[in-house]
């Protein structure tokens, strides 16, 4: 049992204890009658049965959580008739034992009738009141669980974050980029010397600046990730290529930031320095229906003998999509013959 449920349990039997069976002690000895003592044997355990019902409303509230206002307040007032006709039933087996009704016969059937249409509008009222303290604490619940989620995904964004700064900071990345420049300026050609060293600065930029809790437009990430492969292209010249496709009409699409660079980083990290022939590395951005599918794959044979699935790097993707789209982002990998595969979809609306 849950905590949430646990405390619906507990406030389920203060309630109807101390509204259903403590209004009606104090109505007696109001009224003078001290009789409730002698009956407390039956009365208790009925009260407690009553409540036991009264708790069934709380499944009801957290399985309509995320319907819609109509279908849950309907759900819910189905399921208060239900539970309090079936507790005025339990108070009318009640009232049999104890003698208030003398009998199930035609002679006392309009004492029936009073008693049973007196207890369900009293039910009815009281497991409303029930019902609706269960969609606030359910709600109060997700409210809390939405909030978790945000700390999560801010937790993660904060760690994409010190990984690029980790990446940018990284000896061997920040020697192969300041080596790349080297020999270029050896072979005679500034000029390309100095696109590297533009690349570079533009990569350290981009990442420094960049808030993994905000979002950016898809241009400006894949800017970002252009720049990263750019600086490794050099690394690994002609054994390397870059593919870069964003789609005019998606540009302006709000994306996590740093989204796709671990993704970038995996393709050449297990895709491009794995293989000894030319790999080819494309990052593209589609459409399908109401999804944006962002996609980062290589060519490179070696790929093929890693098990399709989520890395750490990745598995800190799909927690970021999950705490800000919920179940409807995803993540997946794949290996074929044309080589890896890792896709994100992100709902448009």
């Amino acid at each position: 049992m849950s905590t949430t449920a646990r405390q619906a349990l507990i406030l389920t039997a203060i309630l109807w204890l101390a509204v259903s069976y403590g209004s009606y002690i104090v109505a007696e000895l109001i009224a003078g009658r001290t009789g409730f003592v002698q009956d407390l044997p039956v009365d208790l355990p009925a009260v407690l049965l009553v409540a036991l019902l009264a708790y069934g409303l709380y499944p009801v509230a957290e399985r309509t959580a995320s319907g819609s206002p109509i279908v849950r307040g309907t759900a819910i007032l189905a399921a208060v008739i239900v539970v309090a006709f079936a507790q005025s039933i339990i108070n009318m087996i009640e009232n049999r034992i104890l003698g208030v009704i003398p009998a199930l016969d035609a002679a006392h059937l309009p004492l029936i009738r009073e008693r049973f249409g007196r207890n369900f509008l009293a039910h009815l009222y009281l497991c409303s009141a029930t019902g609706t303290l269960f969609i606030f604490l359910v709600e109060a619940r997700r409210a809390e669980s939405l909030r978790l989620e945000r700390v999560r995904a801010e937790a993660l964004a904060a760690d994409a974050r010190m990984a690029a700064l980790s990446l940018q900071m990284n000896p061997h990345f920040l020697f192969n980029a300041l080596n790349g420049v080297s020999s270029l300026i050896i072979s005679g050609d500034p000029e390309a010397a100095e696109t590297m060293v533009n690349r570079l600065a533009d990569f350290l930029r981009r990442t420094l600046k960049a808030d993994p809790a905000t979002p950016v437009p898809l241009s400006e990430e894949f800017a970002t990730v252009d720049a990263y492969l750019r600086i490794e292209q050099a690394r690994f010249e002609e054994r390397m290529q870059v593919e870069i496709d964003c789609p005019a009409d998606l540009r302006d699409i709000a994306v996590p930031s740093l989204l796709l660079q671990p993704l970038a980083e995996n393709a050449v990290k297990h895709g491009v320095a794995r293989s000894r022939r030319p790999v080819t590395i494309r990052v593209t951005a589609r459409r399908e229906n109401a999804m944006l599918v962002l996609s980062v794959e290589d060519d490179a044979l070696s790929t093929l003998d890693a098990a399709p699935g989520l890395g750490i790097g990745n598995g800190n993707i799909a927690q970021r999509l999950r705490a800000r789209y919920g179940a409807r982002a995803s993540i997946s990998t794949r290996a074929g013959p044309q080589g890896f595969t890792a896709e994100i979809r992100i709902p448009l609306d």
